[in-house]
């Protein structure tokens, strides 16, 4: 009898877990960047989350976050622009391009003189919402770990959209922590006409370097 009770209890536990690789395949769907102009614009950052815990102090510096992607002459190239709110009195924000190819992309930062390379993934997701994967590399082209972000276009988010991002995030092996960021955004700097030395605000003008397949 107990033998049996392993067997169904086994039989069960099988059929669990193959019910839940068949919803993640139905909530983790690649976006393909083929045709990307839905990704294109302003997005506001609402939350994040990280699969290793060396990753959680970095994310949780951050305040506020928005980034606007814009299409180039390139078909395989957009331009990004990235505004960080490290504090009330601290924004850094600069621009790079983003290299696609097929449902991945490729960025080079360089931010206050040191370089940094990330591969990324987007997934479908919500109307008006951005589902990004950010991948960071070390210089020997290792993973130091993996960020998932969720962006609007106006920094809100429904309860329910909320918690189908949870499903993914657990989907696509992430740890069940979030940070939750503000509205509180940084000021769009591209306009001023004085330097990023000349401001109270501390800004940080990320310049780009081409990104390598």
């Amino acid at each position: 009898m107990a033998a049996q009770l392993v067997v169904a209890l086994l039989a069960f536990t099988s059929l669990s877990a193959a019910a839940s690789e068949s919803d993640c395949k139905e909530l983790v769907k690649p976006l393909v960047l083929d045709s990307h102009s839905p990704i294109y614009g302003k997005w506001v950052l609402h939350v994040g989350s990280w699969d290793k815990h060396d990753l959680k102090t970095d994310l949780l510096s951050v305040h506020s976050s928005w980034v606007e992607l814009s299409p180039t002459s390139d078909s395989g190239v957009i331009s990004l622009y990235w505004a960080d709110r490290l504090s009330e009195e601290k924004c850094l924000q600069g621009a790079a391009n983003v290299s696609i190819s097929g449902i991945t992309s490729h960025t080079t930062f360089i931010i206050n003189g040191h370089t940094s390379y990330h591969d990324g993934k987007y997934y479908e997701t919500c109307s008006d919402c951005l589902l990004s994967e950010d991948t960071t590399l070390l210089p020997d082209g290792k993973s130091k770990g993996r960020y998932l972000f969720l962006f609007t276009r106006t920094g809100v988010l429904e309860p329910s959209e909320l918690e189908t991002f949870k499903k993914q995030a657990e989907c696509l092996g992430f740890l069940p922590e979030y940070h939750f960021v503000s509205t509180d955004l940084c000021p769009d700097d591209r306009g001023e006409s004085t330097s990023p030395a000349d401001r109270k605000t501390e800004t940080d003008q990320a310049e780009n370097q081409p990104a390598e397949d």
